[in-house]
């Protein structure tokens, strides 16, 4: 029955709700009936303080007995009161006899003659079985108790009022648990909506559905879960759709070396490929097994990049020696295209900074506009310092890249010029961005045709001197 949360949290709310409702009720019912009596019983008192005169004349001798029974018939027709008068047996009123019912219980009367109230709620005499409340007082006359009065109301009068009160509580409470059970209806399907559609979002992620939403509504916490759960269906789309952007990619890369290396070696077993060609057709797979191990190597690197699992070995250097080695070492290449290199630097940059990983950003950069540019171009790295702050340029002054094309540069397997880049595997700018990302840095890329290109590298500047580095 209660297998759903809704219905779980409706029965919660109703339970609440009705509990609370008849505790109130019963409170207020109980409270009005212990008033509805001590408002009769005030009553009662108050019309024994009117009797008591009138039965002090009677027992005094100065009012005639069938006077006195007028008034207190009056008084019981106007009132729904009865009213008893008994003489002191002690008192020296022998003209004076008892009016009304004798009361059933003799010690009622005896506390009474002996000075003392009486309120109880019983039988007022022996042949009447009717409950009664009744009030007894004595009468005092020069301090001494002359007789005794009592005057009781029948209690069905009373509890009909109270019935009256009780019923209406009860009418009352009945439709405000009506109302409170509907509204609660409402609010909890209000409440546990966005919860179901959270619920069905969820799965259908699960399964592999990531366009569905769940509305947000208010600023509360199911209104942030909501945005929370939608920002990570919008998360796991992108991935997704990463994921298979990847597999399109990196098959497009495998395909051409491992049609190549199957071609060669069938056209081999075949018999297909003379002998004396064979040699040129093993080194042909061979090359496109070292590309395709080259692949991989870029791809596991990048893995671990986008997955948080390189650690880098930062120590204070000066950026200045990466930069004098990295032109050094590729200038034999450089010399073979007729490019001429420089290294330039005012003075010392000192960084927190993994050698060997900004190594491989320099020599990455450096080695694709070398590729990329005509022969007697120039190319190179340097400090430049811009404003207080100071930036690493990678430059050349080859033909410049694309407008359209500058977004996608360090896109995964993006390849700026096809026919100038037929080894590399379009993997390079992705891992030299994640690199300078890990240092805490950023990279952006400047280009105009026919003016050349300029990679700018902002890493933070490390707090010590090259003296300290000399000491330490």
């Amino acid at each position: 029955m209660l297998n759903s949360f809704y219905r779980k949290l409706l029965f919660v709310y109703m339970s609440i709700t009705i509990v609370s409702i008849l505790a109130i009720s019963g409170t207020i019912g109980y409270t009005m009936n212990q008033q509805t009596y001590e408002r009769s019983e005030k009553l009662l008192l108050e019309k024994v303080e009117q009797v008591d005169e009138l039965a002090k004349g009677l027992l005094d001798g100065s009012t005639l007995l069938k006077d006195f029974r007028k008034q207190i018939s009056a008084i019981e027709r106007s009132s729904n009161v009865r009213v008893a008068v008994i003489k002191h047996p002690k008192a020296n009123l022998d003209k004076v006899q008892s009016v009304g019912e004798t009361p059933a219980r003799k010690e009622w009367v005896d506390k009474v003659l002996a000075g003392n109230q009486v309120t109880v709620r019983s039988n007022f005499s022996q042949n009447n079985a009717i409950r009664m409340l009744i009030v007894g007082r004595p009468v005092v006359q020069d301090s001494s108790v002359i007789g005794g009065i009592f005057l009781y109301t029948p209690i069905v009068s009373i509890q009909g009022t109270i019935n009256g009160i009780n019923k209406a509580i009860f009418v009352t409470a009945i439709s405000v648990a009506l109302l409170a059970i509907a509204v609660l209806y409402f609010v909890s399907r209000h409440f546990v909506k966005p919860i179901q559609l959270m619920s069905k979002t969820a799965e259908a992620l699960a399964l592999g559905d990531f366009s569905g939403r769940v509305p947000v509504r208010g600023k509360d916490e199911i209104a942030s879960l909501s945005g929370s759960l939608n920002r990570m269906a919008g998360k796991l789309q992108k991935v997704e759709a990463g994921r298979k952007r990847f597999l399109s990619e990196i098959s497009h890369e495998l395909r051409t070396p491992l049609t190549t290396i199957r071609a060669s070696l069938q056209g081999i077993t075949d018999g297909v490929v003379e002998p004396e060609d064979a040699k040129e057709f093993i080194e042909v797979s061979l090359q496109e097994t070292l590309r395709l191990s080259s692949l991989v190597d870029d791809l596991m690197e990048l893995s671990s990049f986008e997955e948080k699992q390189v650690k880098l070995n930062l120590q204070a250097m000066d950026v200045t020696e990466v930069i004098g080695f990295v032109v050094t070492q590729l200038k034999m290449k450089a010399k073979g295209k007729d490019i001429e290199l420089h290294a330039q630097a005012e003075e010392p940059y000192m960084v927190m900074a993994d050698a060997d990983r900004l190594r491989q950003v320099f020599i990455n950069l450096l080695d694709n506009a070398i590729n990329h540019i005509d022969q007697g171009a120039q190319a190179g790295i340097r400090v430049k310092k811009t404003k207080n702050e100071r930036w690493i340029e990678v430059w050349d002054n080859g033909p410049g890249i694309a407008p359209e094309k500058l977004p996608h540069l360090f896109d995964r397997f993006y390849k700026a010029d096809e026919s100038r880049n037929i080894s590399g595997a379009g993997l390079g700018l992705t891992i030299s961005k994640h690199i300078i990302k890990a240092h805490g840095g950023s990279i952006r890329v400047e280009s105009k045709l026919q003016a050349g290109t300029v990679f700018k590298i902002f890493l933070p500047a490390a707090n010590v001197s090259p003296h300290d580095k000399l000491m330490t």
